[in-house]
């Protein structure tokens, strides 16, 4: 039997440690023990023999941390435990990918800042800076690291590349889900949190879209095991700070759905894992990812009653065969989707 042995710095094990205490990835890999994600020889195996690319999705949280680690005089744990990242993706040959982290924060301005490109610049020279200085950073012998000479970019093209697109693509539907979410969860006083989510299934599969992390979503909003702190909406909140909980709400979606595009559509040699700090966003995700790979028959005792699972499956049986879809009498759908946001954000006082 033949063995590979990879040769990882004498810092590998403790930058490895602090990441396992961040629990920070999420991804759709069959492991049987979580640790296995920071294991550094997968990687450089999988990629050596297998021809394996690894990408790392940043969300805007985990973007900000790796900036701010250079940016901020004071520096804080988050700081150093993002920029672990970095040098452990230095030694296992790791890709980033902050896009969505830059849409979010960009988050459809028709005019992009230099501060959004000042920060793609400094992200790269983070990125390409020394391993070595930056586990000193890490390990909290300095709290400052050397940068490389910034690459050049071509700011006006990236400034229209960013902005060539009004809108992200789904954002729209998913903006509609969730102000249906978000409807359901206040202004239906009278359903219990079951028969709101039985409601939501309906909706989205005879009047709307059926959504797999809208569905996620939903049964982490109203299963048995509820995160609150998902509904950022409130009606005691301005109409202002409600639309922006909207919006932000949206994203979570977008970045889920974001996420299944990647994977569905990957080649087999592409695999994507994200980096996340939200852990209400963490277990949406992950529900949605149990359901994607078991499909209708996906065990969801711990956050559905046995009505609810049974309920659940029905729905999968209509989704598959279009029964009761009565939205396919729609013959122009960008017109009728937004007549429903009109409406829900009447109801929800988000208008603009």
């Amino acid at each position: 039997m033949e063995y590979v042995v990879y040769d990882f710095p004498h810092y590998a094990e403790r930058v490895i440690t602090l990441l396992l205490e961040e629990k920070w990835l999420i991804h759709s890999f069959p492991l049987s023990d979580e640790s296995e994600i920071f294991n550094p020889s997968s990687y450089l195996y999988n990629a050596e023999f297998k021809g394996v690319e690894y990408t790392i999705h940043l969300d805007l949280n985990i973007y900000q941390y790796i900036l701010n680690a250079f940016k901020k005089d004071k520096k804080n744990p988050l700081h150093r435990s993002a920029i672990a990242l970095v040098v452990f993706a230095k030694f296992t040959n790791v890709k980033f990918d902050p896009s969505i982290a830059i849409y979010e924060k960009l988050n459809y301005k028709k005019q992009c800042p230099d501060e959004l490109i000042d920060d793609l610049i400094l992200f790269r020279q983070i990125d390409n800076a020394e391993m070595d200085h930056l586990a000193e950073f890490v390990l909290g012998s300095s709290d400052i690291f050397k940068l490389p000479k910034p690459a050049h970019l071509e700011r006006l093209k990236l400034k229209m590349k960013l902005t060539e697109f009004r809108r992200l693509k789904k954002w729209d539907t998913l903006y509609a889900l969730v102000l249906k979410l978000t409807e359901l969860y206040y202004c239906d006083k009278g359903l219990s949190n079951e028969d709101k989510l039985e409601a939501f299934w309906r909706w989205c599969h005879e009047e709307f879209l059926f959504s797999l992390v809208a569905t996620s979503m939903a049964i982490k909003l109203f299963g048995k095991r509820r995160i609150p702190k998902l509904m950022k909406y409130n009606p005691k909140h301005s109409v202002e700070k409600n639309k922006n909980h909207v919006v932000n709400m949206t994203w979570d979606l977008f970045l889920i759905d974001k996420f299944f595009e990647n994977w569905v559509g990957k080649l087999d040699k592409q695999e994507f894992i994200y980096a996340s700090n939200d852990k209400p966003f963490q277990e949406v995700l992950k529900a949605a990812i149990k359901i994607q790979n078991e499909g209708k028959g996906v065990e969801l005792a711990e956050d559905l009653s046995t009505r609810l699972i049974s309920s659940f499956v029905s729905t999968f049986d209509q989704v598959e065969n279009q029964q009761g879809r009565r939205i396919t009498s729609v013959t122009d759908f960008s017109s009728f989707r937004e007549g429903v946001i009109n409406n829900y954000e009447q109801v929800l006082k988000v208008v603009s």
